[in-house]
């Protein structure tokens, strides 16, 4: 249980070296349209990565971090969009289109992306955040051509491999996982009803990544079509590549995969917005558990990269943290609870820090009574704060987490996508570990009482279904019914109007030629092949059939109007070639 809550937070700052030899490369020496923004070299008196990173002309940000220790290579596409970007009444497409982006592109068929990167001996996945999307990939060295062409295809030429079946059967997929991982798992939709509860309605962090089921089944395709012609241009990406690779190579692959597709829209950086509680809220959830949980959280003022960061990440470890915690000490080992834990949970936009514990009894004043032991345990944590050696021992167990992380390509990796993703600057590590080693005891007591002494919290009760009356106390917060804006009301019923007039269009087009068939025999295969036609997202290609009659004149005009009005809507532009070898 403690790691599903401190799992939720990790964050892993890796630290590297390298025998590279980096040789600087003039512009004139790189391929068109790829121009050398910075380059840092291996010091052997510096904690680092070594990289260069690289800039195309429509926007695409590369790093490349040589390191010849393995056979291997890992590939990071970093996408600056998750769950915060969303609109209201549109949760979860982030993760949606995660999916989304492995179901084939238009030069990978389905399910293609997955057999051609295991079959080259790698491994593969995705992951999905309030901040940012990520795709990633670790390959035999001699594979890194394929994985290059693979990350183009599927940002350059998605939409034409985009129909209305995997758009079904993807969000089927999402609903089975939210069902699986959030609605049945016990406890699971804690930080669910905490979101809700912590943030104002609105707020981009008031909802999970994973969205709401009502939500996903009000996006149609052409809502998921949008999203990728918003978000998935090169300019809102960074290409991270490291291991055994050779720079000019690389380059030349980049260039001849990556060079060609267009500049999506601009994308301004999003305001920070600490959340602000104007009272205490208490919440109850009603869960299939024996079990009951109590979990408390406070808004902070803080935001990832934010120098108190470090401090909260260390005031979270004095009070939960092992079995030298406090709330170990006081609650687990004289056995008032099963398990309990703190941690900070710091994002772009907002941060917040939480505390829980898991009663062993379900009598009616248990679960208040470990509520009060807990508050007990943080209010002596304020009188007697953080010893120098405890928090020596914590900064060291920071800072060894941080070097460990050299072990890995893949963390070096993520590492350098994390940082130029979120702060535009790859090259953090020894920035973040001063600011571990410069956390003082005075700065931890300092934290507590500017966020949590005597400030207003959100407090969730974790019940058997049906024991309401053990909850710490009564709800006093409901959540509000979600409701779309206006102007988005608007826009999807001019929308759904529109739909239904083409559709019936199509419908009067189709009875009259069945009046005309025996005047016309040739209008029946063209009518069915039209009718394919109009409802498949995906161009489907027919041989080109000539008819002088006056209804499949008409029918044809119809399709070419339609076709026009959707690519001017819909389609990105990207006619670009992208065949790989």
């Amino acid at each position: 249980m403690r790691k599903i809550w401190l799992g939720l937070l990790s964050v892993v700052f890796v630290y590297g070296c390298s025998n590279s030899d980096f040789s600087t490369q003039s512009d004139s020496a790189l391929p068109p349209g790829i121009t050398l923004v910075e380059e840092m070299k291996a010091d052997p008196d510096r904690v680092m990565i070594p990289y260069s990173k690289y800039k195309l002309d429509n926007g695409l940000t590369v790093i490349l971090a040589p390191d010849d220790s393995d056979p291997l290579v890992h590939v990071d596409v970093t996408y600056h969009v998750g769950s915060a970007r969303e609109e209201i009444g549109k949760s979860g497409f982030a993760h949606f289109f995660e999916h989304m982006m492995f179901q084939g592109s238009e030069h990978v068929g389905d399910q293609q992306h997955f057999k051609i990167i295991t079959e080259a001996g790698g491994t593969l996945n995705g992951t999905t955040t309030r901040d940012r999307t990520n795709y990633f990939e670790t390959v035999p060295s001699n594979q890194l051509e394929k994985m290059l062409w693979l990350e183009a295809d599927r940002m350059g030429f998605l939409l034409g491999a985009v129909s209305q079946r995997k758009f079904e059967i993807q969000r089927d997929t999402v609903k089975n996982e939210r069902a699986q991982n959030f609605d049945n798992r016990p406890y699971g939709l804690i930080w669910e009803r905490m979101g809700e509860a912590m943030f104002p309605e609105g707020h981009p962090y008031s909802w999970q990544p994973i969205g709401y089921v009502e939500d996903l089944d009000r996006v149609d395709v052409n809502d998921l079509k949008a999203f990728f012609l918003r978000w998935y241009g090169p300019n809102n990406a960074v290409l991270t590549i490291g291991g055994d690779i050779d720079k000019a190579q690389t380059l030349e692959w980049i260039h001849k995969y990556f060079g060609s597709i267009p500049e999506g829209p601009s994308v301004e950086k999003a305001p920070k917005q600490p959340a602000v509680l104007p009272e205490d809220r208490y919440i109850t959830l009603e869960d299939r558990i024996r079990q009951p949980m109590v979990v408390i959280g406070w808004p902070t003022t803080s935001y990832r990269g934010a120098e108190d960061q470090v401090v909260l990440d260390a005031m979270a470890d004095a009070i939960g943290g092992g079995t030298n915690g406090l709330l170990y000490q006081k609650l687990i080992k004289t056995q008032k609870a099963l398990d309990a834990g703190a941690f900070s949970d710091c994002n772009e936009l907002a941060c917040n820090f939480y505390v829980y514990a898991m009663g062993a009894s379900t009598d009616k004043d248990g679960l208040k009574s470990l509520y009060n032991d807990l508050l007990a345990t943080l209010d002596e944590f304020d009188k007697q704060g953080i010893s120098d050696e405890r928090l020596k021992q914590i900064t060291g167990l920071s800072e060894a987490g941080a070097v460990f992380a050299l072990q890995s390509v893949k963390g070096k990796v993520t590492q350098l996508a994390a940082n130029e993703t979120f702060y535009g600057q790859p090259d953090r590590i020894e920035q973040k570990l001063e600011q571990i080693r410069s956390v003082t005891s005075e700065e931890v007591s300092a934290a507590y009482k500017t966020f949590i002494e005597d400030k207003h919290k959100v407090t969730l009760s974790v019940v058997p279904r049906g024991r309401t009356d053990i909850a710490v106390k009564p709800a006093t917060f409901v959540t509000p019914a979600r409701t779309l804006p206006e102007y988005k009301k608007v826009t999807e019923l001019i929308l759904s109007c529109a739909v239904r007039l083409m559709t019936l269009i199509v419908v009067l087009c189709l009875r009259w030629q069945k009046g005309l068939r025996r005047k016309c025999l040739s209008c029946t295969k063209f009518t069915s092949t039209m009718a394919v036609s109009y409802w498949a997202p995906r161009p489907v290609k027919r041989q080109r059939l000539r008819s002088t009659s006056r209804c499949q004149r008409a029918v044809a005009m119809f399709l070419r109007a339609k076709k026009g009005l959707l690519a001017s809507l819909l389609h990105d532009g990207r006619g670009h070639n992208n065949t790989y070898g």
